[in-house]
């Protein structure tokens, strides 16, 4: 599980170095093949599948030219609500114009909204646990207290969505697109008729746009549930999660659980060999 790629966390060096690691020892195959293998009883072990989350440009300009380089498959989940608007992810959005604003003004903003703290990380995990009106009237006053904000270069390359434009650009033979929702919400916030337009519409929209079959999944900031199940279920043929886990035989295929990779190789070696239940 990847999300940015040039950014700090993860710059493009450290990148292709943990991936090199990678294929001298694992085969990189794509999740679809992954899949495959799974439903036909092979065994898995050694095989390791890539997915980015979010559909960020970055993953273009940075991650997708040393994929291509090293011949290494992946899966992009993008968002094609946010794609269609040019916006980022709201939690991006609001986390950039929090972290600009001094304290003071950050305070007041959060005591206005009725967040419980305003440090800006427990004002995001706060946001993710709103309904999303409720989300969107903290957005807005997050967005009152900062009118002259202005991405820096380095934010718009950490944040910026792919374009539809960009899709062009990307091998179909390497890259599978992916469903993560419209617009990112978290889904177990959301009513019913606005969790089927969700996952649903998504689907739909990428496939008129780029005519192409998707049917994978991805549930923003890892959050379901049984009704979310449900309608992944019934729409998708497969779903990651972010549960931390091995693919193992008898995975459910709506919840399968992924590793977060690491810049520091010897943490995600370690992620990558521990046993699993």
């Amino acid at each position: 599980m990847l999300h940015g790629v040039g950014g700090p966390d993860l710059p493009v060096p450290g990148f292709e170095a943990l991936l090199r690691w990678m294929q001298s020892r694992y085969r990189l195959v794509s999740l679809d093949t992954l899949l495959e293998n799974l439903a036909s009883g092979k065994p898995a072990g050694g095989d390791v599948a890539l997915t980015f989350d979010d559909g960020l440009r970055n993953h273009l300009r940075h991650a997708y030219p040393v994929l291509k380089r090293l011949g290494i498959p992946a899966t992009y989940f993008v968002c094609p609500g946010l794609i269609e608007s040019g916006r980022w992810l709201w939690n991006h959005e609001a986390r950039a114009r929090l972290n600009r604003m001094d304290a003071p003004t950050r305070t007041s903003v959060a005591n206005l909204a009725g967040a419980p703290q305003s440090a800006v990380e427990p004002i995001i995990d706060w946001m993710k646990t709103l309904t999303p009106g409720k989300r969107q009237d903290v957005e807005q006053r997050i967005r009152d207290a900062s009118p002259d904000f202005a991405p820096t270069s380095e934010e718009s390359d950490r944040f910026d969505p792919l374009a539809w434009d960009d899709f062009a650009q990307l091998d179909p033979a390497l890259i599978t697109i992916g469903s993560h929702t419209m617009s990112h919400p978290i889904l177990p916030t959301l009513d019913d008729a606005s969790l089927r337009w969700e996952l649903h519409e998504s689907r739909a929209l990428l496939e008129a746009r780029l005519r192409r079959t998707v049917d994978l999944f991805c549930y923003p900031n890892g959050s379901s549930d049984a009704r979310v199940r449900a309608v992944a279920r019934r729409t998708y043929r497969a779903a990651v999660t972010t549960q931390e886990g091995h693919v193992l035989a008898g995975v459910d295929p709506i919840a399968i659980p992924r590793i977060p990779v690491s810049s520091h190789l010897p943490l995600l070696a370690w992620r990558m060999l521990r046993p699993t239940a």
